[in-house]
């Protein structure tokens, strides 16, 4: 059962316990609202349910709660950051904004960024692009998740890699994928409330299918597609931290194995402006005309509405955010754990 919140009170409680742990305001509340919008767009993996390992993190020096963000190497187009092992969120923003930034000047912009951590849900970085006129485009590593195609190892990482483009009239096209089946969070939030996972999401440690979300943690991810994801997997690695001179494969570390180990992950972010290509309002008319299209197509039977790349998180989270927050209750009790913990009790009123 689902239990809801009021968006902006849950973002400033989170605001708070990060403060506490000795981030900085505007750090905080950025972290804080990209953990809640992920908690809207019903991507809970990625939301409120992280706070907890966040906070360890920091607690036993795997995250920087107070980092000094660097540009190393810098072009008319491109951006190097080291991100001083700061919050994955805090990193992101900044390269992207400074992506951006570049592509304002020059019709494109891409940060590559090292020593990075969990920076939650890819859609909130693309959106600051297309907000701009621009379309996006991010891909992140993460510590060793994923099997390679063949292997029975956790070498890879889960690795997404995302798309953003305005959407005229309609909501903005967003294709956010990891390379595997599904993410390691929606195993712990199967641990967590005690269900099977299907057999075809892990392997345990001997490399066979698994349906106990416990066996599988110990194992590791199936890449979606077998060969496909596999190779997207490989590829998002390259961009992200080989080109970034951050660690890959099995030289990261672990968010949850390792809090006492900064993870050194790479991001790979770009912003390219509409007006590079074409007319934004002719653009505005044809990505309309193009989804339409698509929508009006003729559907496949007991099918009602075809639906966009990010459409339906879009219509989760106009929702959620009228009718408040959705946690889930052994998130809300980890949430409460958490806030005694650190000082900052969790007694925020139910919405429902």
């Amino acid at each position: 059962m689902k239990i809801r919140f009021d968006q902006k009170e849950l973002v400033e409680w989170a605001t708070q316990v990060l403060k506490k742990m000795s981030m900085s305001e505007s750090d905080a509340k950025t972290t804080a609202t990209i953990l809640v919008k992920a908690d809207l767009r019903g991507i809970e993996t990625h939301g409120l349910a992280r706070l907890p390992i966040y906070v360890e993190r920091i607690k036993k020096g795997g995250i920087n709660p107070k980092p000094n963000l660097k540009v190393l190497k810098e072009t008319s187009v491109t951006t190097l950051i080291d991100a001083d092992n700061a919050m994955g969120q805090v990193a992101g923003q900044f390269a992207m904004s400074k992506a951006i930034e570049k592509a304002h000047k020059t019709f494109v912009g891409i940060s590559s960024v090292r020593k990075g951590n969990h920076f939650g849900i890819v859609a909130h970085y693309l959106e600051m692009a297309l907000n701009n006129n621009m379309f996006g485009i991010a891909t992140t590593n993460t510590s060793p998740l994923l099997a390679p195609f063949g292997g029975r190892k956790a070498i890879l990482g889960t690795n997404p890699i995302a798309f953003g483009f305005p959407g005229g009239q309609f909501y903005p096209i967003i294709l956010d994928m990891a390379s595997s089946v599904t993410s390691r969070g929606r195993i712990k939030i199967a641990q967590l409330n005690n269900e099977k996972i299907p057999l075809t999401w892990a392997v345990d440690e001997r490399g066979i299918p698994t349906d106990d979300p416990n066996e599988a943690l110990k194992g590791a991810l199936l890449p979606f597609g077998d060969h496909k994801g596999y190779g997207l997997a490989v590829i998002g690695d390259i961009l992200s931290s080989v080109l970034s001179g951050a660690g890959y494969l099995i030289h990261t570390g672990e968010l949850y194995k390792e809090p006492e180990k900064p993870q050194n992950l790479g991001f790979f972010m770009m912003a390219v402006k509409l007006e590079a290509f074409i007319d934004v309002d002719e653009f505005n008319q044809r990505i309309t005309d193009f989804i339409k299209t698509i929508k009006e197509s003729p559907k496949a039977e007991g099918t009602k509405e075809i639906f966009m790349p990010g459409e339906i998180e879009y219509i989760r989270e106009s929702k959620n955010i009228k009718e408040g927050t959705p946690l889930g209750e052994n998130v809300i009790k980890e949430l409460k754990e958490l806030g005694s913990s650190v000082g900052i009790e969790f007694n925020l009123a139910p919405k429902n």
